[in-house]
C-alpha cells in the first residue's frame, strides 16, 4: 500500500528547498546589480577618477591665472607707491 503522507512531507520539504533557493538567487541579483550599477559600483568610481583629473587640470589651470593676476596687482601696487 502507497502511505501518502510520506509522499506530501517529501514534497514540503521539497518546495521549501526550492523557496530558499528563489530567495538567495534574487538576493545575490539585487547585490550583484548594485555592484555594477549602484553608488558603490566599478563605472561610479571610473566616473569619480575622470572627475578628479579634471579637477586637478582645473586647480592648475586657477593657480596660474592666479599668479598672473598677483603679479598684475603687484605692478599696479607699486605703480601707485612712486
Amino acid at each position: 500500500m502507497i502511505d501518502f503522507d510520506d509522499i506530501f512531507e517529501k514534497k514540503n520539504f521539497f518546495d521549501s528547498k526550492i523557496v530558499l533557493i528563489v530567495i538567495a538567487s534574487v538576493l545575490i541579483g539585487v547585490y550583484m546589480y548594485d555592484l555594477m550599477f549602484g553608488k558603490k559600483s566599478f563605472s561610479y568610481l571610473i566616473d569619480l577618477e575622470n572627475s578628479v583629473e579634471i579637477m586637478e587640470k582645473r586647480v592648475e589651470k586657477l593657480k596660474k591665472e592666479n599668479a598672473r593676476l598677483q603679479k598684475a596687482y603687484f605692478e599696479l601696487k607699486e605703480l601707485e607707491g612712486e
